[in-house]
């Protein structure tokens, strides 16, 4: 395989993002560099450890227009973009009409699940005529991201990429191939999920959830995960356009990689080999080499199998230089917000090359697994970040960023 010519560069413009740590960029840097989990008991569902957000108010961000008819996830994904817009100067709400260049592309795993739940139950037990037709355009997978076009005014392209939990990588690279195709001029990237009774019962029932209450990324002791919740968003644009707007890009995404392990859609392949094609498309597609890499943003959230599968792939990837690459497993602090992990992740490792540190992994102790892991935030040394997200469904993504250089 050949690195991929990438003619026009893609930059990061803006973020926004939203989740159990905090809201906005400002909080949720602040909690994670200074070790703060948002994994707790959750105070909307009973007897549930849930690394959620709680209950929030979505009007000081979104205002009291049309909020009403939005469900808890679409708020989330909304707040993530009203961030991003305003932080880039391409809010829309004064325009009459909206840019027709300017879209989203979202990753989510399940959409507003509880939406879709709520609607099919009333359905069943009392029958269609009582299902409120207000409620239907809710219970679509790609309704979050029609719902956000429609508030925020995105003429654009709107897409939802579903890919496990590793929707919100593909649908960053999705993103930047659509830019580099000339296709649109701004898009909104990334991924949301929230977090409900139903997530709770898909997760014990598949015995994903920690009994601990606690995840271990890579830790000997790991037991399992906890559910997350969140949304997280940057603006891509390519070089020319960012240009003529007198934009200077933070970040730069260079090269993302995808493999299907296409043997299990409830389980790990162990032996890593789709996660291992993953990281080393991604570098190819970079040009860059195993050594480029100054940090890596895990996808390990716990899960005995999932975290030994990455462990092995980035053995293989790495080699022996593996245990001198400071590491960070950001699912310590965040749960597993499924579609949302990857963009979350991403985010994580655009912050980790600005500030050349990468943040804690909450609540970490040690670990065999011969990764650099630790409890507190770890200088780097480079300007190249891999970003990985592994999916039990067999899907497996990786993502190269660097910082932006003239």
């Amino acid at each position: 395989m050949t690195p991929r010519v990438a003619v026009t560069r893609i930059g990061v413009t803006g973020t926004g993002v939203i989740a159990s740590v905090g809201a906005g960029m400002a909080a949720f840097e602040e909690a994670l560099w200074s070790g703060v989990t948002g994994v707790k008991a959750s105070g909307r569902i009973a007897d549930q450890v849930f690394a959620d957000i709680g209950e929030f108010d979505p009007k000081p961000w979104l205002g009291n227009k049309g909020v009403r008819v939005l469900d808890r996830g679409t708020r989330l994904l909304c707040i993530a973009a009203q961030m991003a817009l305003t932080e880039t100067g391409l809010s829309q709400e004064n325009a009459e009409q909206g840019d027709a260049d300017l879209g989203m592309i979202c990753g989510t795993m399940f959409g507003g699940i509880h939406s879709i739940a709520s609607f099919d139950w009333i359905g069943i037990t009392d029958g269609p005529a009582l299902v409120s037709p207000m409620d239907f355009p809710n219970t679509v997978i790609n309704a979050p991201a029609g719902q956000a076009a429609i508030k925020h005014k995105l003429r654009g392209v709107n897409s939802t990429i579903c890919s496990g939990l590793a929707s919100g990588l593909y649908a960053i690279d999705y993103a930047a191939e659509f830019l580099r195709l000339g296709r649109a001029k701004y898009l909104l990237a990334g991924g949301m999920e929230e977090v409900c009774e139903e997530t709770a019962a898909g997760f014990q029932r598949l015995g994903l959830t920690s009994p601990s209450g606690a995840p271990k990324p890579f830790e000997a002791e790991c037991d399992g995960t906890v559910a997350g919740e969140g949304a997280a968003l940057w603006m891509l644009e390519t070089e020319e356009t960012a240009k003529s707007r007198g934009v200077t890009p933070l970040l730069e995404i260079l090269g993302f990689g995808a493999a299907h392990d296409a043997s299990s859609i409830q389980g790990y392949q162990v032996s890593g080999t789709g996660a291992t094609s993953a990281i080393q498309q991604a570098l190819q597609y970079s040009g860059i080499g195993a050594d480029d890499i100054a940090c890596i943003i895990a996808s390990a959230g716990g899960s005995r199998t999932g975290d030994e599968m990455e462990a092995r792939a980035l053995a293989r990837v790495f080699g022996a230089r593996l245990q001198e690459i400071p590491v960070c497993a950001p699912k310590a602090a965040l749960g597993e917000c499924m579609g949302a992990s990857g963009a979350l992740c991403a985010i994580i490792g655009g912050l980790a090359l600005q500030r050349q540190a990468v943040p804690p992994t909450a609540g970490f102790r040690s670990s065999d697994a011969g990764i650099k892991l630790s409890a507190e935030p770890q200088k780097i040394d480079g300007e190249y970040a891999l970003i990985n997200a592994f999916s039990c469904d067999g899907n497996n993504a990786s993502l190269v960023i660097r910082l932006w250089t003239k």
